[in-house]
């Protein structure tokens, strides 16, 4: 799960980059497709549910410890 929120992370920076959004742009799931492996977004192996928030914040997931290092 850690790792699913790695690149959600990363695609995001890289929409943002692409797209000349700001830290408060909010993308969506669709966006974020063509930025992972074969245009399918990650899934939580536990089951959670990732909110990919804006870019200037870390993408969480619903499972509780299932966070981004600092």
């Amino acid at each position: 799960c850690i790792n699913n929120l790695r690149l959600i992370d990363a695609a995001k920076q890289q929409w943002a980059l692409e797209n000349n959004k700001t830290a408060a742009a909010i993308p969506t799931a669709h966006d974020l497709l063509p930025y992972f492996k074969d245009g399918i977004f990650p899934v939580c192996p536990s089951g959670g549910i990732y909110t990919i928030g804006a870019v200037g914040d870390p993408p969480t997931c619903s499972i509780p410890g299932h966070v981004l290092p600092q």
